[in-house]
């Protein structure tokens, strides 16, 4: 029966991912189906507008050429009408001056003819020239009419060529003139229809590339370069500012700050300093009196009595609490055996070592490395300003003098090493501490290619002396989510500026 339920339940689970993966191919196949065309057809509809609006500007550019060629001969135009006009007036004025000299003259003629003359005339053998002299002031009168009526409408003509509220093209519709022009107009009017065209094809392919795919296709066309530009600068910036920094920006620095001292005015308190072996597991023996004070998730087995404490040190909190020395696990000797056994709980490559130090001017620990405290050392703060604390962006260095014992935490290994007199250089980040004796100064990565890579930081710390420093063989990674990592590169970034 077992044998049963287990090959069908085999069948089932098989058969139920069997329908899920049919099932998301269908529906990736089907995203597909949809999507793509939509891109496509967005894509196509980005390069038709492209294509419109270009075709659109074309045609603005010819329609405004025409109108502006139609209107220079319209205004050609207007002005060789207006000269001739102008001709044509002073000539009709000079044909009315002489026609009403002349018509005045045969009104004389005529008027001279007299009742009696009339009656010679009359005779049928002398020719009737009063009745000639009428005839002749009439035919006088009627061309002055005509040549006034003329310059009448002459006159009419030029006022409208030059009327200021009328178009060349207006003037030459009222004098009926623009006949020389209607292949222009129709022109014209054919380039403004297939404008009108194209404007209404751009409308709607705009209306087109304002939908959700069609909006993601015209944010795309629009950004892509700057996008790029960025993308390059992101890329390059980085090793262009390590370059600079590595050739121009140390050598200045290191030529131009002077080592910190942190111990001068106690050079007659040399104390004494003794380390350990650095272990994976440290046991810690106490004598009577004496103070064992350890991270509480750091102690393990304990022989003797263990109480809570809530700071190392209550006159200084904030500084207690930074180092990470707060909810603390106090175990005081007594006669009777008492022994604590410290390890890592999170880190199997941690080490420990423990420290021992009597009448020492001051031993310099970050504190993120400190894990336990024997004795009561004092505490103290010293703050450093200078062009070397702009390279190593810290200002603040935290010093346990006095007497006591530190149990230090280093990843990898914990190494205790002394200049003997000369110079040591070490990269940063594997520094955990220093004897204040020393003298501390900054130099220049030796290696440029694995800086440039990003596997070594830029700025060595340089010992000179012969007292100790601490370091660790490795440093511990950072978070790999880059939201995360971005928040503890800050905050790593200021507590080391004040020393922790």
């Amino acid at each position: 029966m077992r044998l049963v339920s287990a090959v069908l339940g085999f069948v089932l689970r098989k058969t139920g991912a069997l329908l899920v993966v049919v099932l998301s191919l269908f529906l990736a196949y089907l995203l597909v189906q949809a999507a793509v065309p939509a891109v496509k057809e967005a894509v196509t509809d980005r390069e038709r507008l492209e294509q419109v609006a270009a075709e659109r500007a074309a045609l603005e550019k010819d329609l405004e050429q025409l109108r502006d060629e139609v209107a220079e001969a319209q205004r050609e135009e207007v002005a060789s009408l207006r000269g001739a006009l102008d001709t044509e007036i002073e000539a009709l004025g000079d044909q009315v001056s002489e026609q009403r000299s002349d018509v005045e003259k045969k009104l004389e003629e005529r008027d001279e003819c007299s009742r009696l003359r009339e009656i010679v005339e009359n005779l049928p053998l002398v020719p009737n020239t009063c009745d000639l002299k009428e005839r002749a002031a009439e035919t006088a009168q009627e061309a002055l009419d005509t040549l006034e009526s003329s310059l009448a409408r002459a006159e009419a003509d030029a006022a409208l060529l030059r009327d200021p509220d009328l178009t060349p093209q207006q003037q030459l519709a009222q004098l009926g003139a623009d006949g020389a022009f209607e292949s222009s107009e129709r022109e014209i009017d054919a380039v403004e229809s297939e404008l009108a065209q194209k404007e209404a094809e751009e409308r709607s392919l705009e209306e087109t590339q304002g939908s959700g795919v069609g909006w993601v296709v015209d944010q795309w066309a629009r950004s892509w370069r700057w996008l790029a530009a960025v993308a390059l600068l992101v890329l390059l910036l980085p090793p262009v500012l390590r370059t600079v920094s590595y050739f121009v920006l140390m050598p200045l620095v290191h030529r131009a700050h002077r080592p910190i001292h942190l111990a001068r005015g106690s050079e007659g308190e040399a104390g004494v300093l003794r380390t350990s072996d650095a272990e994976r597991t440290l046991t810690v023996e106490l004598g009577p009196g004496e103070v064992l004070s350890a991270r509480s998730e750091h102690v393990r087995p304990v022989q003797g009595r263990a109480r809570s404490h809530l700071l190392y040190d209550w006159s200084s909190p904030f500084i207690s609490y930074a180092a990470g020395l707060f909810a603390l696990s106090r175990v005081t000797g007594d006669e009777r055996v008492t022994a604590a056994t410290l390890s890592t709980p999170d880190d199997p490559d941690s080490y420990l070592m423990r420290i021992d130090f009597a009448n020492h001017p001051g031993l310099v620990m970050r504190p993120r490395h400190v894990v336990g405290v024997i004795g009561t050392p004092e505490l103290e703060t010293r703050w450093r300003w200078g062009i070397q604390s702009f390279a190593t962006w810290q200002v603040r260095y935290i010093l346990f003098s006095g007497t006591g014992s530190l149990i230090v935490q280093g990843h990898g290994d914990v190494v205790a090493t002394s200049p003997r007199g000369g110079t040591t250089r070490l990269e940063q980040h594997l520094v955990m501490g220093f004897d204040s004796q020393l003298l501390v100064g900054v130099n220049r990565t030796e290696v440029f290619w694995p800086y440039l890579w990003g596997r070594t930081p830029l700025v060595d710390d340089e010992f000179t002396g012969v007292h100790p420093f601490f370091w660790q063989k490795a440093s511990t990674q950072g978070p790999s989510n880059p939201v995360a990592r971005a928040f503890n590169t800050f905050f790593s970034a200021f507590g080391k500026l004040l020393g922790f």
